[in-house]
């Protein structure tokens, strides 16, 4: 197996990261421009976004939970 291989999809969910997080960001920047929420309805967490900034933030978080194990057995492959 070469490296280039082994790290095709390592790349490919760090990539999608980066989408989904660019996705999350241009959602909540148009929710704030169309005056869909106030700064002072999400100053300290609150989930006043609308449903589909939602789920770009979830689908963001979730990045960081079972592709971290991915990325250390991706890592223990090349090793």
């Amino acid at each position: 197996m070469t490296i280039q291989f082994a790290l095709a999809p390592l790349f490919v969910q760090v990539a999608l990261t980066f989408f989904v997080l660019i996705g999350m960001s241009l959602h909540r920047r148009r929710a704030i421009l169309d005056k869909k929420v106030k700064a002072k309805d999400i100053a300290l967490r609150q989930q006043k976004w609308p449903e589909r900034a939602t789920q770009f933030a979830n689908s963001y978080l979730n990045q960081f939970e079972l592709p971290v194990l991915f990325y250390v057995l991706t890592l223990l492959v090349l090793f």
